[in-house]
This record gives structure tokens, C-alpha cells and sequence, in this order.
């Protein structure tokens, strides 16, 4: 079924009015037509259950139906910090993740990122909501602007701080743990952030500095996968042992 997301304050009457980006998607793309039905979610964890009334490039009218409770989201929250690679690889790396049920995408720029600069992120909210829609979420991850590495790891951020956290960096260079028994150790938890390099991984500094962090260090196996191919393995590997996935 057709779902897309609007604003709680578009939801308040029994006639719901559709505009925008979205209309034009329903009616140019989707060639949606009256009397379809069409589900709504607000973010904030209500399904709307609608009926298309009129359609119209640029507005669409649905009525509302019902409104019930709803949720698609892992009791495990994720949190993906990933090095910005190269060219549109971070792209699919943010569609892949909404799609397995990460809550926050950070890109960072780190000391090998090739991409210093960037102005996509605005791209990349644009297919989260997109990859949101697809998969029946009823929450759009939330999309950072790049950080720097240091920025990321510093405690007033907020990511390192308090006994709850736990962080898992991977690093290609280790192979005494690997990313399930490490996770084996962390079966009560429901945050994880997990720290993923650019091309080339991360600078043995920068691993050093994430430890003296807390972050856990851990393996995807004796295979180098590419930036864009380890996070979508982690957080798999992840929600199978932790979260809802399996």
C-alpha cells in the first residue's frame, strides 16, 4: 500500500490535504487515483488510515479513516557514524540503513575521508524519507550534517557519555573479536553506536582515540569489505542479535 509521511498539524481534520513533493509523487509518479487507499504516518508513532478523494499535480485530497498506534521500530536504537566516502556511495549507505531500522545517520569526516566538503545532506534526508515510506516505518531517521572526527568523539556532543553508552568501532586491523562476540557481551543493551571508516578505514589514532573513548573494537570477518558494504553488514548483524531482525 502507498504511505507517505506528513506533519502532526496536517492531520487534524477528517479532510486531509496533500501538497508538495508528495502530491506531485502521488499523482505524477505513483498516477494514484480517488478511492485508492493510502496510508499516513506522522512520525511520532500513529498510522493513518486514508482514502484518496481527489488528485491533482500539485494537491491531493484524502479522507481520514482511521488513526491507530503504530510502530516498525527496533527496540534497538542504532546509531550510524560513518566516514564520508567518495562520490554517491553514501547514498545507498543512508537508504540501506533507514531501511534496517538505524534511528540517527552521522557523517563524519575523518583523517583519510577523500570528501572534505559537502552539501547532500539535504539529498540524503530527502531518501531517508524515502526509504522510510518503502519499508513501513513509522519514524524518519534523523539525518546530521557532517561532523568532524574529533567533534563526534567529544563527550558535549553527547554520544560518549554515561554507563548506558556503548559504541563498537570496526576496524580491519583487528581480529581478535569479531562483530557477534562482541555483541554476545551486550545482550541487555538498546543504544549502540557503531563507528564504520571511509576508503581506508580509520588512522590508528583515531582507533586509539575512540578506545580511550569506550568504543569496542570489533571485526566483520577475515574479508575487507568496502565502506559502503560494512555498515549495511553490521547493522544486520546487529538487529539479528539484538534487535528484530531474524
Amino acid at each position: 500500500m502507498t504511505s507517505i509521511f506528513l506533519p502532526p498539524n496536517a492531520l487534524t481534520s477528517e479532510e486531509i490535504v496533500i501538497t508538495g513533493d508528495n502530491a506531485r509523487h502521488l499523482a505524477l509518479v505513483l498516477k494514484i487515483h480517488p478511492g485508492e487507499p493510502i496510508t499516513i504516518f506522522d512520525g511520532q508513532g500513529y498510522k493513518y488510515g486514508c482514502a484518496i478523494v481527489s488528485v491533482h499535480k500539485n494537491e491531493v485530497i484524502a479522507k481520514l479513516i482511521s488513526k491507530v498506534p503504530y510502530s516498525a521500530e527496533s527496540a534497538l536504537f542504532i546509531t550510524l557514524a560513518q566516514g564520508l566516502p567518495k562520490g554517491d556511495k553514501m547514498d545507498l549507505i543512508v537508504q540501506k540503513a533507514t531501511e534496517l531500522g538505524v534511528g540517527k545517520v552521522i557523517p563524519l569526516v575523518t583523517e583519510r575521508s577523500q570528501v572534505r566538503h559537502t552539501h547532500k545532506t539535504e539529498r540524503w534526508r530527502k531518501i531517508a524519507l524515502s526509504a522510510s515510506q518503502q519499508s513501513g516505518r513509522g519514524r524518519i531517521p534523523e539525518i546530521y550534517e557532517p561532523l568532524g572526527y574529533k567533534e563526534y568523539l567529544n563527550p558535549s556532543f553527547g554520544n560518549v557519555a554515561g554507563e548506558k553508552f556503548n559504541g563498537i568501532i570496526l576496524s580491519e586491523e583487528y581480529k581478535t573479536r569479531n562483530l557477534k562476540q562482541v555483541l554476545s557481551g551486550l545482550r541487555e543493551t538498546k543504544q549502540i553506536n557503531i563507528l564504520v571508516g571511509p576508503e581506508g578505514g580509520f588512522a590508528p589514532d583515531e582507533v586509539t582515540a575512540a578506545v580511550e573513548k569506550g568504543f569496542i573494537e570489533a571485526s566483520l570477518g577475515p574479508r575487507i569489505l568496502r565502506t559502503e558494504t560494512a555498515p549495511i553488514a553490521a547493522i544486520s548483524i546487529m538487529q539479528y542479535e539484538l534487535g528484530d531482525v531474524g
